[in-house]
């Protein structure tokens, strides 16, 4: 276990609680945390952290690791202007400069001997990050380009809703897609193109994805989401939504494997 001000993180069930409470937090912002807090004693590189979690997205990696370190400073109500835990340096990488416990903050080598025996998660990755980013995944069959997502309304509810849906779907398609397919950016050479459009009202939002074969012009598979539209918080609805169209399109190419 970690643990710093009120927080603890418990990495054999990887968890984070504040005080009694447990935070909803998905099992790879915990991973991200914690790796960054194993390496507190130096500043870790963007790439690093790419080639450690997100080896096989190509240059949809940023977009996810952006949108993982924004939910780890949301997480620990820390602020990007005067952090507490998480230090961005510029052109450098993030550095965790939190305070752990003395009675949890044991030297590295010990920390990776008591993850392995906690359940091995943290250590493989500490272990293998780096030779993962640098050539230990096979080579993905099928380039994936996510493009920018567009309104078909005559009007724009919320401006930034599309570009804030898009980034959501990015990261969560990142993290579930098939062994044999890599995230490339809108622009770059890909062979198939998930198109995304939002129909949207004060009442309800609808979004269709489709996916193309950028060879012929086919379209392989194209599915609705819906749901009711939250005129005070609409962050909640893109990542409903992005969750369901990731889980979607991954079960879409594993049926194309």
């Amino acid at each position: 276990m970690l643990a710093f001000d009120d927080f603890r993180l418990k990495l054999d069930a990887l968890q984070i609680f504040r005080g009694d409470e447990r935070l909803e937090a998905s099992p790879q912002i915990i991973e991200v945390l914690a790796y960054l807090i194993e390496n507190r004693d130096r500043t870790v590189s963007r790439q690093e952290l790419l080639d450690c979690f997100w080896a096989r997205s190509g240059t949809g990696g940023d977009a996810a690791l952006n949108t993982c370190i924004k939910r780890i400073r949301a997480l620990l109500d820390d602020d990007v202007a005067t952090p507490r835990y998480l230090q961005t340096r510029p052109r450098s990488g993030y550095r965790f400069i939190g305070s752990l416990t003395e009675a949890d903050a044991p030297k590295r080598g010990q920390r990776l001997l008591g993850y392995a025996l906690g359940g091995g998660v943290l250590a493989a990755l500490a272990i293998a990050c780096i030779a993962w980013g640098h050539g230990g995944a096979s080579d993905p069959h099928h380039r994936l380009a996510i493009e920018p997502v567009k309104g078909i309304c005559e009007y724009v509810l919320y401006p930034h809703f599309n570009a804030g849906l898009r980034e959501s779907f990015v990261a969560q398609a990142t993290q579930i897609l098939p062994a044999d397919y890599q995230m490339v950016a809108p622009g770059e050479k890909a062979d198939l193109h998930a198109r995304v459009s939002v129909r949207q009202t004060t009442q309800r939002t609808v979004v269709t994805v489709t996916l193309r074969n950028d060879k012929d012009g086919s379209i392989l598979w194209s599915k609705e989401f819906a749901a009711p539209t939250d005129n005070n918080d609409y962050v909640p609805l893109q990542q409903e939504l992005a969750k369901q169209m990731a889980v979607s399109l991954e079960g879409a190419l594993d049926r194309r494997s």
